[in-house]
């Protein structure tokens, strides 16, 4: 999952769903490439 946080920064966010839970993997800030493609739609 793509998106931007409070900040306004873009991140990739890696979770999984258990029952009614959405547990967090992990989370990183994108790389200029990514950002690039991100904003390109």
């Amino acid at each position: 999952m793509v998106g931007k946080s409070n900040r306004g920064r873009i991140l990739i966010v890696s979770h999984t769903e258990r029952g009614d839970s959405i547990r967090l993997i992990s989370a990183r800030v994108v790389t200029r490439a990514e950002r690039e493609a991100y904003e390109e739609g």
